[in-house]
């Protein structure tokens, strides 16, 4: 697989990112990653700007349809669906606040 960066542009997802800091996920710089990877996968799409989790919830399961995910590893699709539920769970407990 292209390891997500782990450099990616941490502005941009940075409330997802103090939130995994703050439950205690030590690789949380390959949550971001995996956050590059599912736009890209998705056509570009800003997911920071998606609060609404029924939608994530749909894009997660289009993405699972489209080629580029399909022809992953099995290892691969599956932590790229992990980051893209902890994501979710993220908007979820962020959007009762």
């Amino acid at each position: 697989m292209n390891r997500p960066h782990n450099n990616y542009n941490m502005e941009k997802y940075h409330r997802f990112e103090s939130w995994l800091k703050k439950n205690n996920y030590d690789t949380w710089k390959t949550y971001l990653g995996y956050m590059k990877q599912i736009e890209k996968d998705l056509g570009g799409i800003d997911l920071e700007k998606i609060n609404s989790t029924t939608y994530l919830k749909k894009l997660r399961t289009e993405l699972q349809g489209k080629n580029v995910f399909i022809s992953r590893g099995e290892s691969d699709k599956s932590n790229i669906l992990s980051g893209f539920k902890t994501y979710i769970d993220f908007v979820s407990e962020t959007a009762k606040n």
